[in-house]
């Protein structure tokens, strides 16, 4: 059985509002001899920094507490606009919270979460005042329920599906509290300053009810194709990408928030024909996107997709196919689009086989061919946070995109690219993986001795629950290497083994292990 995690309350500290995006850092790898340490890596933040003590075992207080502290500092932005919610710090720290209550449960994680949530439903054009930068008139000629993706003082201000990520950022929220029944008659621990609902749920409630409202009174009737259901921007009086597709990223950040939404009318089992409408839409544009993907092959032979930032031609940088990833991954992790492991295999390929794999001057390629541009295309030196979710596909890329992590300084100040990794730990170690097994017997029965990466004499061996000399089987989970050696101090015969061996009497080495070493491969 998992050892339960430990949750930290306590009082949050302040400090101040941060600032990440698509910069290149050059700082420098903390070194280390323990492959999964990350001892005191800091970076420029005026009273704090997010750490994470390994990258195997359960999450931490000392994890759990350095993010509370951190993310208590971090104000909701002044202003609403220029997609601060949505490519900005703001709404990714919203996901941030989300995923971290969603692997502790804190309550304090989620306050805050809800504190950030209620500052972007504040902020919609339509409910801000003018006072506070709402109010504006957009290309329709309306006052619409969006946050304008143009600065203030633009008139008429430019908004387009974008908002679809706002949505998606209070449907997780939504979900996690209907998620939580305990909660839902609970007063929120902060208040409720915006008259959202004084409850948990009444919170949770309101986020739905006003993200069906703006895909009802926005998204659907200026952007979703009657005829088949495909994302598309209109013509005039819009001026951005005229009658044209949307691009694959802001696709799908309509389908994240239906997606989301049907999770949370699932759990109150209501508004069925409303989950049935948001299905075939997304089912819709899944397909789509799946459709126009073509076969591509790694350098080491895998099979990966190619395909373009917007139909009809060109290729995806990869800047935008981390919001592309993101959308499919939460898609398929929902269950119910058909999308298969093999779909996304093929997806964590591209990033992992080529884009990592190809490095020029420090920098991955740009584009999801292996090339490099400039601009959005012009590469980055550290994996973004979206795509750590495909280290859930590729758990064999989970230690070299998580050192990655490290060796730019990323977990210091960014608590979406933090958020994530720890999410992705935390839901390897309730899974089991991570840990190297191993059995008494062929076929992993009998005795069962746990080890994670490190040196074991026969001492340790024993200590674990297993027997000298004893051992038939063994389990590797993916990106690890187990060296077995037939006496104590790592002497004698050694087998290099780094997948799942049944009977290890085909390495000759049955019922003679005395010793271990575990390391991760680089």
């Amino acid at each position: 059985m998992k050892k339960p995690i430990i949750m930290l309350g306590g009082l949050l500290l302040l400090s101040t509002l941060v600032w990440y995006g698509c910069e290149k850092n050059t700082l420098p790898a903390t070194e280390t001899t323990n492959p999964f340490a990350i001892n005191n890596i800091t970076a420029s933040h005026p009273s704090t920094s997010m750490v994470v003590d390994n990258l195997n075992g359960p999450l931490t207080t000392n994890e759990i507490s350095s993010f509370k502290t951190y993310m208590s500092g971090v104000s909701a932005p002044d202003h609403n606009d220029q997609n601060i919610w949505v490519f900005g710090n703001s709404g990714k720290q919203i996901e941030a919270c989300g995923l971290m209550y969603d692997a502790t449960s804190d309550q304090a994680i989620l306050d805050r979460m809800i504190y950030f949530c209620d500052a972007a439903l504040a902020g919609r054009n339509d409910l801000a005042s003018a006072a506070n930068g709402g109010q504006r008139t957009v290309w329709t000629g309306n006052i619409e329920p969006v946050w304008p993706s143009s600065a203030a003082g633009v008139s008429p201000a430019q908004a387009g599906v974008e908002p679809g990520d706002v949505i998606s950022h209070m449907a997780l929220c939504a979900k996690l509290i209907l998620q939580h029944s305990a909660l839902w008659n609970t007063n929120v621990s902060t208040g409720d300053p915006h008259g959202y609902g004084a409850t948990y749920k009444a919170r949770a409630l309101k986020y739905i009810q006003e993200g069906d409202y703006v895909i009802d009174n926005w998204l659907v009737p200026r952007f979703v194709r009657s005829t088949d259901h495909l994302i598309y921007f209109p013509g005039s009086p819009n001026t951005y990408k005229p009658n044209e597709p949307a691009p694959w990223n802001q696709l799908f950040m309509v389908t994240n928030a239906m997606v989301r939404l049907i999770q949370c009318h699932l759990i109150l089992a209501d508004a069925a024909s409303r989950v049935s409408q948001y299905d075939t839409i997304v089912q819709a544009n899944v397909n789509w996107f799946k459709a126009n993907t073509t076969a591509n092959t790694s350098a080491s032979g895998t099979a990966c997709w190619k395909w373009a930032y917007q139909l009809p031609s060109g290729v995806e940088d990869s800047n935008h196919a981390a919001y592309d990833s993101e959308g499919m991954y939460i898609a398929y992790d929902s269950g119910r689009y058909g999308i298969t492991l093999t779909d996304m295999t093929k997806l964590a390929n591209t990033y992992f086989d080529i884009v990592l794999a190809t490095v020029t001057g420090g920098i991955y390629a740009g584009r999801v061919d292996g090339t490099t541009g400039s601009g959005n295309s012009g590469g980055d030196d550290y994996v973004r946070d979206e795509y750590l979710y495909l280290t859930d596909i590729r758990q064999d890329k989970y230690f070299t995109a998580g050192n990655i992590e490290i060796s730019t300084n990323k977990i210091a100040s960014s608590p979406q690219i933090t958020a994530r990794l720890l999410w992705i730990k935390n839901r390897r170690y309730q899974a089991g993986d991570g840990d190297v097994y191993l059995y008494q017997n062929c076929n992993y029965a009998g005795w069962k001795a746990t080890f994670d990466p490190g040196n074991f004499l026969m001492a340790d061996i024993v200590a674990k629950g297993g027997v000298n000399d004893d051992a038939s089987s063994i389990k590797i989970p993916p990106g690890m290497k187990v060296v077995l050696y037939t006496s104590n101090n790592y002497g004698g015969t050694a087998v290099t083994l780094t997948a799942d061996d049944a009977c290890l009497s085909d390495h000759s080495i049955n019922d003679m292990v005395s010793s271990l070493k575990v390391t991760v491969l680089p």
